[in-house]
């Protein structure tokens, strides 16, 4: 009863129960719905307080990582292209997807003509009022993660493999590897940051996700030292592709929250091997040594 006065029923028992109900030999869910002998609600609702917070903790480097992809982008942009508004100008983008370039500037375009009408003072509106243009390195603190991410991909070969070599000088620095991050594996952390990063904000189920479309498994891989088959698309992947673009020390504290958040729900699912939830997220029990 104290749980249900504090959270929706719904979102507790509906998003949380599946693994804990009996399937059958192909895996589904027996009818009518069975839970496994024994399981509580408390059970259910310690995988609901798990999850909300592994949410907080991703969105948290993902958010790092955004502000720097942010930076870079409107730094090495602004680097090549002087002109005032150069980022509405589709001759400066690649010309191999005219489309997605036109669907991109037509998004930044509603977005400084959403914000300069705005009642309210902010960032656009006084730098178009002030100076009468709007600096990209300012724009792009309004630009959601899905749009940087369009923008990368929108970007000439030349800007993409600059910045991408940013983020490798980052990590030689901090790794001492030599070898060059390359465009695809940006465009990969991208994608598969930019979904988890809208699942945090809508605070929906993390726990259990997996990409539909695999990411490059075989050169993420060789970057990491990991194998493919652990790189499959689930929380597991996020974390390991972080480490291409978080600075050493934010990705080993992301490493020690997890490992602490996992120990402090270790022993609260009596009706189910805690091994059974880390593999759902695609860790497997020594899944550190990685790291």
């Amino acid at each position: 009863m104290r749980i249900f006065e504090r959270e929706n029923y719904y979102n507790v028992i509906n998003g949380y129960k599946d693994i804990f109900l009996i399937k059958d030999q192909n895996g589904q869910p027996i009818i009518p719905e069975t839970y496994v002998t024994n399981t509580t609600i408390d059970e259910i609702y310690h995988l609901f307080s798990l999850d909300r917070e592994l949410r907080n903790l991703f969105l948290k480097y993902l958010l790092i990582f955004e502000n720097s992809m942010k930076s870079k982008i409107s730094y090495r942009f602004s680097e090549k292209f002087k002109e005032p508004h150069a980022y509405l100008l589709w001759k400066h983008y690649s010309s191999s997807n005219l489309n997605q370039v036109l669907n991109l500037i037509a998004i930044i375009s509603n977005k400084i003509k959403q914000k300069s009408s705005d009642k309210k003072n902010n960032s656009i509106k006084h730098y178009l009022t002030v100076h009468g243009n709007v600096p990209l390195w300012v724009l792009v603190n309004d630009l959601t993660l899905g749009n940087i991410s369009n923008f990368y991909q929108a970007l000439d070969d030349t800007l993409k493999e600059k910045i991408a070599k940013d983020f490798s000088l980052q990590f030689k620095r901090d790794y001492g590897a030599a070898f060059q991050i390359s465009k695809e594996s940006i465009i990969d952390v991208l994608k598969i940051a930019n979904l988890i990063r809208n699942l945090c904000a809508h605070e929906e189920r993390l726990y259990n996700f997996k990409l539909h479309h695999q990411t490059r498994t075989r050169h993420n891989s060789q970057l990491l030292n990991i194998p493919g088959t652990q790189l499959d698309g689930r929380l597991f992947t996020m974390f390991a592709l972080l480490k291409l673009v978080l600075p050493k020390k934010e990705h080993k504290e992301l490493k020690s929250s997890l490992d602490k958040l996992f120990n402090s729900y270790q022993g609260k699912f009596p009706t189910l091997p805690f091994a059974d939830i880390l593999a759902i997220m695609g860790f497997i029990p020594n899944w550190k040594i990685y790291f």
